[in-house]
């Protein structure tokens, strides 16, 4: 796609001009880019601020440094650190990374050049967006290492210190020779600090008033327990310390793994004990109510959790509007394939839970249940890339890989997330399948949860961003309501691309996934902004979709401590498949699916007004 500093102006002043929800607005006409000594010193200053702002994301969020290969030389030690979730940690990031923002927004964008607009947009836009709800609230987590965005529990069940550093110790940092050894070791010895620190801030938070419901607050001392279950030598991360050690050969192993199994029993098993104590502590005095509405600025904090969440100036009310009225549509169309299909008897939501149970369908919660299920995910992924250059001119370069999630964090883990690749290619793509219960996985829904989760959806959508040559913050942030609704735009492309054909039960498990991210927005708006019970939640889900229990309680648990997380779904698709439209009703025959997904791709991580922008320029460009 060409892109002139010229055209990148354009579209950057439609961006700001539309504002967060593309709803309209004035744009501005933009001056035409010159090599004059106000652009050089204008891109100067932005450069400047772009390196500020960069250093003090990864210095704060080491982690993510190395998950994307951030170079030591950018941000020393990086490798050897953990993101401090402490009070004196979280004010730093927080002032540090107010203070980069407002250096980058002084920048008039017009006057810069090259890529420079479209970095400004993205980066300032969905920093402004990450920050706001800290503004709102003294209390959680900024910019929590394991997303792009706010948590209102510094410790919960599916995210925070306790399940993402075993995470991340286990499957992205590097184990490769002695040197990453070392770093490993280092790391490891820096997990009870951080487990300390993110537990000072908790106590913090309980004592002024944010407490997470008993049901969070339950499940989050499960994840614990489980952690420190086993033996020292049985712990999750020493064991894999260990195979990757042995699988990379490197020498004085030995030496190394009996340092690892000291700093696990001796430090980082004690410091899980002492959120265990807490959360014991706490569990009598927890409160029910499932939303964040009852927190300290809660309906300010709700708020501010949609505009980040949704890219969109959209009220709680409107987005539950939205999701009422989707619900409606695609029940509508599920009850034609049941009918035709001879499923004739009781709601949608009725008739999917017979069908979640029929024996055809399910998996045997075996071994070798497991084991099917993961090929089974395996093959849908050879059968997409077969089709794949028929939709696309981008071909992924990093293979994904398909894993069972880690046992210890099975219980509160949705049913399959994904973890991008590594730029320099020593890390793939892996799409994490939950294997606790087979019934969370019927052969008729899995193929839709594998198009997701990724090819086409957040496998070659992250593939294709960590290939561009742009900023290395550009790669690490990135929209929700854009990166979400790209994966739930594949799940439609994939039925257009023929992987449902002669299949009615693998399309009906494609809308009933559809339907659950309409769910989702009336879910959490009903639980965070119109009081609704976690029951009330859970008991709509099933009623709605036919979701089985276990995996409905876990959807509103998930989603009540990741408040607004569920809405960029849908709202993310419908302004894709709205672009689309547009694109095709305008170029006629002159409209490529090939090149209008690849348009959308290449800046899916980026704010869907930046999208909207991108889209009718390159709607522009091709009808000339």
């Amino acid at each position: 796609m060409p892109r002139t500093a010229l055209a990148l102006t354009s579209l950057l002043f439609l961006l700001t001009g539309c504002g967060p929800g593309g709803d309209g607005g004035a744009t501005v006409e933009p001056r035409a880019a010159t090599d004059g000594p106000a652009v050089k010193s204008a891109d100067s200053a932005f450069d400047r601020a772009l390196d500020d702002m960069t250093r003090a994301f990864f210095y704060h969020h080491p982690e993510l440094a190395t998950t994307y290969g951030v170079s030591e030389l950018l941000v020393p030690r990086t490798a050897r650190r953990l993101m401090s979730r402490s009070p004196m940690g979280e004010r730093g990031r927080r002032e540090e990374l107010d203070a980069a923002l407002e250096r980058m927004q002084a920048i008039d964008p017009s006057d810069l050049t090259g890529d420079r607009p479209r970095t400004h947009a993205v980066v300032s836009t969905l920093m402004a967006g990450a920050l706001a709800p800290a503004r709102v609230a003294e209390y959680g987590t900024t910019i929590d290492g394991f997303g792009f965005w706010y948590l209102p529990y510094t410790i919960n069940q599916i995210s925070g210190p306790t399940v993402d550093i075993p995470n991340f110790l286990n499957s992205k940092q590097p184990v490769g020779n002695g040197e990453e050894a070392e770093a490993y070791l280092v790391r490891l010895a820096a997990v009870q600090g951080a487990l300390d620190g993110a537990l000072e801030s908790f106590r913090n938070a309980v004592a002024d008033g944010a407490i997470p419901p008993d049901f969070v607050v339950d499940k989050s001392l499960g994840v614990v327990e489980s952690f420190v279950a086993a033996a020292p030598e049985d712990n999750a991360v020493y064991t894999s310390f260990l195979q990757r050690l042995d699988a990379a050969g490197v020498q004085d192993a030995g030496a190394y793994a009996e340092r690892a199994l000291t700093i696990v029993s001796e430090q980082v098993i004690p410091a899980y004990r002492r959120i265990g104590d807490f959360l014991a502590e706490i569990q009598a005095s927890a409160p029910h109510e499932a939303g964040i509405w009852r927190l300290p600025q809660g309906e300010a904090l709700y708020a501010a959790m949609v505009r980040h969440m949704t890219d969109s100036q959209r009220s709680p009310g409107q987005v539950h509007e939205v999701g009422l009225d989707e619900v409606e549509r695609i029940t509508s169309e599920m009850d034609a394939i049941l009918r035709s299909e001879g499923y004739t008897e009781g709601s949608v939501g009725e008739r999917m839970l017979r069908l979640n149970v029929e024996e055809r369908f399910v998996y045997p919660n075996t071994a070798e249940g497991k084991a099917e299920l993961i090929a089974d995910a395996r093959s849908q992924i050879e059968g997409i890339n077969e089709v794949l250059p028929q939709w696309f001119a981008t071909m992924p370069k990093y293979p994904v890989e398909v894993r069972p999630v880690p046992e210890f964090s099975q219980d509160s883990a949705p049913t399959g997330y994904y973890n991008p690749p590594a730029k320099d290619g020593s890390r793939p793509g892996v799409y994490w399948l939950n294997v606790r219960d087979t019934a969370m996985h019927p052969r008729f829904a899995l193929p839709t949860l594998t198009y997701h989760e990724s090819i086409p959806g957040h496998h070659l959508h992250f593939a294709t961003a960590v290939e561009q040559e742009v900023p290395p913050l550009v790669t690490a942030i990135w929209s929700n309501a854009s990166g979400e609704g790209w994966a739930l735009y594949s799940e439609q492309l994939a039925a257009e691309m023929g992987m449902y054909e002669s299949d009615p039960y693998g399309d009906l498990g494609r809308l009933q996934a559809e339907l659950h991210r309409a769910v989702r927005l009336v879910v959490d708006t009903g639980m965070h902004a119109k009081r609704w019970s976690r029951e009330q939640a859970i008991d709509y889900m099933i009623a709605a979709e036919g979701l089985e229990e276990g995996t409905a309680i876990s959807e509103v648990e998930r989603y009540a401590v990741w408040p607004g997380q569920a809405l960029g779904y849908k709202l993310g698709m419908l302004k894709i498949l709205e672009l689309r439209d547009e694109a095709r009703q305008k170029l006629g025959d002159k409209f490529d699916i090939r090149a209008f997904n690849d348009t959308v791709l290449h800046v899916a991580s980026a704010p869907l007004p930046y999208i909207e922008a991108t889209v009718q320029e390159w709607i522009r460009q091709a009808d000339m």
